[in-house]
């Protein structure tokens, strides 16, 4: 079985137009702190800005809260990372695995 390591799954999916967050984060990648892991695993090795988006909500008990949803501009200044990331995804011939929606 071809597995990917933490790292690209985090670029297939960024590259494919996904936006993560706490939730999403854990869920799909097991990553609890996901501000530190997109920091360390994305921004600084390829040389890319995330984007932040803050979000407004309440809990199920009616409390307001805020998170941040991380995703990738594809522009001109991320263009030199963007290329970086699509070709750590062909390391050890990783096989791509189905597009994942953000359900959250």
């Amino acid at each position: 079985q071809n597995q990917m390591s933490r790292k690209q799954a985090l670029c297939q999916y960024l590259l494919a137009g996904g936006k993560l967050s706490i939730l999403n984060g854990y869920r799909h990648f097991g990553i609890s702190n996901i501000s530190r892991e997109v920091r360390r695993l994305v921004e600084q090795p390829f040389g890319v800005t995330l984007t932040r988006k803050k979000m407004e909500g309440k809990t199920k008990y009616g409390s307001y809260c805020t998170w941040l949803e991380y995703s990738l501009s594809h522009n001109r200044i991320n263009a030199k990372g963007i290329k970086a990331m699509k070709e750590e995804l062909t390391k050890k011939d990783v096989k791509k695995v189905a597009k994942m929606k953000a359900k959250a």
